[in-house]
C-alpha cells in the first residue's frame, strides 16, 4: 500500500492599483540644486527598473510673497524639473504646484534656519587577527544644534561623485541645543575617496517622510508589509520639502 497526496497550485487574483503620479520635490538653500522629479507608480508584477518618468508637466514653486519660480524640464533628463536661479531662504513658507494630464497637485512646506556642520573626521581601524592587516576607515561628523527651534536633520553623502543610498536622519529630541558627534553607520571608505556631504535642516513633515522611508527600507524578510509613506501633497504620492543646507568635503587619508 502506498500513500500519496496531490497539491494543487492556487493562484490568487491580485489587481494592480491604478497608476499614480509620484512627486519628489527637494528645494534647497544652495544655488542650482533644487529639483522636482516626476514619475508614475508601477504594477505589482512590473519591472522595478522601468519606472516611467513624467514629461510635459507644468511645475512651479511660489514663495510667501507670491513670487513664482517656474521649474523647466531638463531636456537631458526627462522627468526632472529645475530652476537654476531658485534657492530657499530661512524661515519662509513655500508652495509647490504641479499640473499634468488634467490633474493638479499642490503642497506646502516651511524652511527652518541654516544648520551647522562643525567637522568631519576619520577614525581608522587597523584590524585585528585574521583581518589581513586591512585598515577600515570610518567617517564621523560633529553638528551644533540650534537651541531655539525643534530640528530635524538628514545627512546626504556623495563618494567620488556618486550619491550613497543610505538614509541618515535624526532629531534633536534628546539633545536640543547641544553639539553631538556620530558615525555614518554601515558605510566605510577607501583611502583617497573624496567625500562631499550635505546636512539638511528640514521641517517635521519632511522628516516624517524620510523616517518612514528609512523604516520600510530596513524591514527584514519577516516584517509586516511596507506601509504607505506620509505625504504633504494634495494628491498622488511623494513629498515636497524645503531644506536649509550646510556642506563639507573631506578626502579620506
Amino acid at each position: 500500500m502506498s500513500l500519496f497526496s496531490c497539491e494543487k497550485v492556487v493562484q490568487l487574483p491580485v489587481d494592480n492599483a491604478e497608476s499614480e503620479l509620484v512627486i519628489e520635490a527637494v528645494c534647497k538653500s544652495l544655488d542650482s540644486s533644487s529639483y522636482v522629479l516626476l514619475s508614475k507608480t508601477i504594477g505589482l508584477y512590473d519591472d522595478p527598473s522601468s519606472i516611467p518618468v513624467v514629461s510635459g508637466a507644468l511645475v512651479k514653486v511660489i514663495d510667501e510673497s507670491g513670487v513664482e519660480f517656474v521649474f523647466a524640464e531638463n531636456p537631458d533628463e526627462l522627468g526632472r524639473y529645475e530652476n537654476p536661479s531658485f534657492s530657499v531662504l530661512p524661515n519662509r513658507n513655500y508652495k509647490l504646484e504641479v499640473a499634468y494630464d488634467e490633474g493638479f497637485y499642490s503642497a506646502e512646506s516651511r524652511s527652518l534656519t541654516l544648520p551647522q556642520i562643525d567637522s568631519l573626521f576619520v577614525v581608522q581601524d587597523a584590524g585585528g587577527v585574521g583581518s589581513g592587516g586591512d585598515t577600515t576607515n570610518y567617517l564621523i561628523y560633529t553638528v551644533s544644534d540650534n537651541p531655539d527651534e525643534q530640528n530635524y536633520y538628514r545627512f546626504v553623502l556623495w563618494v567620488n561623485g556618486v550619491q550613497k543610498k543610505e538614509v541618515f536622519i535624526e532629531t534633536d529630541d534628546l539633545g536640543n541645543g547641544e553639539t553631538y558627534t556620530s558615525p555614518f553607520f554601515g558605510v566605510t571608505f577607501d583611502s583617497g575617496d573624496e567625500v562631499y556631504g550635505e546636512l539638511w535642516s528640514m521641517n517635521k513633515q519632511t522628516y516624517s517622510y524620510f523616517s518612514a522611508f528609512f523604516t520600510n527600507l530596513n524591514q527584514g524578510p519577516f516584517s509586516a508589509a511596507p506601509s504607505d509613506l506620509p505625504s504633504n501633497l494634495s494628491d498622488g504620492k511623494g513629498y515636497f520639502g524645503v531644506v536649509m543646507v550646510d556642506t563639507t568635503t573631506i578626502i579620506i587619508p
